[in-house]
């Protein structure tokens, strides 16, 4: 069940009237509610993690690298803005910036590059779109962590296994009009791959935006610029710095 964001409100006026029983009722209806709502569309929710993060959802870079030592929300913040603009569901805040709004342009199609489709595609990319999948620690719904950002309200038919093909490792999604979130402009992609994969494999295919997660070979990048180049694309590269984990998410280049 998706719940309709004007269940989140009780009327005032209406609630004055009611006993004490039927507003403690009313009440644990809209947490429920709320609680469910912020599950199925944590997107709606999400803040950025600094200001650091903030200016790389600011950037309209057409290579912009975004580094931090592990678990700095480097690649947590690339992926929340592939999410925002390959469906058009964001927060108010990015939904009313003119930059950030700037960059939405529909239905897009994207590729990830990964590390390892065994061991990093699976157990660690994938759960952060899946919007039943809760990435944090304590209860899950709590103040340390949050749901999958891909709504289920994007999925096709609100089914992560009909949205994503195993075989093909893409997911598809419906994009919606972020003035308009009922007007549905069709449908964005996203193609997963890795590094392991040979070169030539790249070396195919038209994407308004590349994620390399950590720097593949220079003969992959240089395929993903190949890819973007034709539809005005961009590529955002989420890289660890090697020697000191401890250094916040921040631009490492813009170009």
């Amino acid at each position: 069940m998706t719940i309709d964001p004007s269940l989140l409100y009780i009327d005032p006026e209406e609630a004055q009237h009611l006993s004490a029983d039927e507003l403690k009722a009313a009440m644990s209806s809209v947490l429920d509610a709320q609680k469910l709502h912020r599950k199925e569309n944590a997107i709606l929710y999400y803040e950025p993690v600094s200001e650091k993060a903030w200016q790389v959802h600011q950037s309209t870079a057409k290579i912009c690298g975004v580094s931090g030592g592990n678990r700095s929300s480097k690649t947590e913040s690339c992926i929340a803005e592939i999410v925002m603009l390959a469906t058009g569901m964001m927060p108010e805040r990015f939904r009313t910036d003119p930059v950030f709004r700037s960059k939405f342009r529909g239905p897009i199609q994207v590729r990830i590059v990964v590390e390892s489709l065994i061991n990093t595609l699976w157990p660690a990319i994938l759960p952060k779109f899946q919007w039943f999948k809760w990435l944090g620690t304590g209860t899950p719904g709590g103040d340390m962590g949050h749901w999958g950002w891909l709504p289920k309200s994007c999925l096709v038919k609100q089914d992560w296994d009909k949205s994503f093909s195993k075989t093909e490792r893409c997911l598809r999604m419906i994009c919606r009009d972020p003035d308009n979130p009922k007007k549905v402009l069709g449908e964005s992609t996203i193609h997963f791959m890795s590094k392991d994969n040979d070169p030539e494999d790249f070396a195919s295919g038209e994407f308004h935006i590349v994620l390399e997660d950590e720097p593949p070979t220079e003969a992959i990048h240089r395929e993903n610029q190949t890819r973007v180049q034709s539809v005005n694309g961009r590529i955002l590269l989420a890289m660890t710095w090697p020697d000191d984990p401890t250094i916040p998410v921040t631009w490492i280049f813009d170009e």
